[in-house]
């Protein structure tokens, strides 16, 4: 893509405002030591201890990057081999990964998530059998290798979704009936639209878990600083209800922009592993009502883990050449068109760098130095702690959920105009 002849009227006499770090104050609790709270958790449940010798277990994982994911599923595998059973890894992430077995193998290993780390066999593959429908006559499938299982045990986080909101959103009912779904089951599930996930999504769960050998699930949950604040070992039938009393808690450890409005938000990176959507859109709205209002998004670049799929892209108003080159087109559209949400697979206004894209952001918002609400993120996950405009920055002082954390700073570019 050639835009090094964009012309931007009236960008010569934009002057960009200093950037001061700020720092959200709330809690901060985390689990200290993974492995021993996941061997802790597992204790509990009677049902893994009736498990046979030669049992084979299928371990489902996610394509979500999760605070010490890799030392969950570690100690998950552990246990259940010092049980006497087989486990194994199934990837249980719907189209992602391109929608092909060795790209979700692919995605599993950016987590450290491999055969050789984890000491297990990772068994990927995209083949589903059909365990019947919804009452709607909905399909639900599974992946198959997984089916053929003596146990099933889900490892997800639980958090808000992007696209709709329900007592269960994502976690480990929607592992079920989405991600172990694979491609063909997640298409089946997207056909009917989100506005129909709050009931497709536990029915479907319930019916899986009724079919299939689900034993138990994992549920993790991070605090705002996207740290493990939670992990917990339940038997499938207290899954559903798991999943509702942690999203509750999760809404309540969820941070947001701390301001009414901004003008130009700049988020480094985006990606799968950062959500669903790309950006969180419980914090960039654009899908959901959210605080702040945001008038104009420049997202700079895709993250590596998430292998050039950009779903989401769409939600940006602005971005760069340099993440545009990056995108995986096949990966991106084969997720978005499972998904049927190809708003988010639409282009942003694409520039040749990081300066340009930040000064034409602030001229589109006809605002100056002074009175530009500008905020800049490393990503959705992590907003903790963020860069902000010096009108923000004075409005910061003094208030009891924001400490200074950095003096105000002319923003720095390389002679390739790329932001530092």
């Amino acid at each position: 893509m050639d835009v090094s002849g964009v012309v931007v009227e009236g960008i010569e006499s934009v002057e960009l405002p200093k950037m001061g770090k700020i720092r959200q104050i709330c809690d901060d609790e985390k689990i200290e030591n993974a492995a021993e709270k996941s061997r802790e958790e597992l204790e509990k449940l009677e049902v893994l201890k009736n498990l046979s010798e030669n049992d084979e277990v299928a371990i489902g994982v996610g394509s979500r990057g999760i605070d010490r994911l890799d030392i969950v599923v570690k100690e998950v595998v552990k246990y259940i081999k010092q049980i006497g059973a087989n486990p194994f890894i199934v990837p249980a992430m719907a189209s992602h990964g391109g929608a092909s077995a060795e790209g979700q193998k692919k995605v599993l290993a950016g987590y450290g998530i491999t055969e050789e780390e984890v000491g297990v066999p990772v068994k990927s593959s995209m083949e589903t059998v059909k365990l019947g429908t919804t009452q709607d006559g909905t399909p639900i499938y599974f992946d198959r290798t997984a089916y053929q299982a003596d146990a099933v045990i889900p490892i997800n986080r639980v958090k808000v979704h992007t696209d709709f909101s329900a007592e269960v959103e994502s976690g480990l009912m929607k592992m079920l009936s989405i991600g172990f779904g694979k491609h063909k089951g997640a298409t089946a599930i997207h056909k009917q639209g989100f506005e129909n996930f709050a009931r497709i999504i536990p029915e479907a769960g319930r019916f899986i878990i009724k079919k299939v050998p689900v034993i138990a699930g994992v549920a993790l949950v991070e605090n705002a600083w996207d740290k493990l604040y939670k992990i917990e070992a339940v038997e499938s039938n207290q899954i559903e209800e798991t999943d509702k009393r942690l999203l509750k808690l999760q809404k309540e450890l969820m941070p947001q922009i701390p301001f009414k409005k901004v003008d130009v938000l700049i988020i480094d990176e985006m990606g799968k592993d950062i959500s669903g959507s790309g950006m969180d859109t419980n914090v960039v709205g654009r899908v959901k009502e959210v605080y702040p209002d945001i008038d104009i998004i420049f997202i700079r670049d895709l993250t590596k883990a998430t292998h050039g799929n950009a779903t989401g892209i769409g939600l940006a108003d602005l971005t760069t050449k340099k993440l545009f080159e990056k995108i995986d087109f096949n990966a991106t559209y084969t997720n978005l068109l499972t998904a049927r949400v190809i708003e988010n697979a639409k282009l942003p206004m694409v520039l040749p760098d990081d300066k340009m894209a930040i000064k034409t952001a602030q001229l589109l918002s006809d605002k100056n130095r002074s009175n530009v609400n500008m905020v800049r993120i490393k990503n959705t996950l992590e907003i903790m702690e963020m860069d902000v405009s010096e009108n923000l920055f004075e409005l910061s002082k003094g208030r009891g959920d924001i400490e200074i954390a950095g003096e105000l700073k002319e923003f720095v570019f390389s002679a390739e105009g790329e932001l530092s």
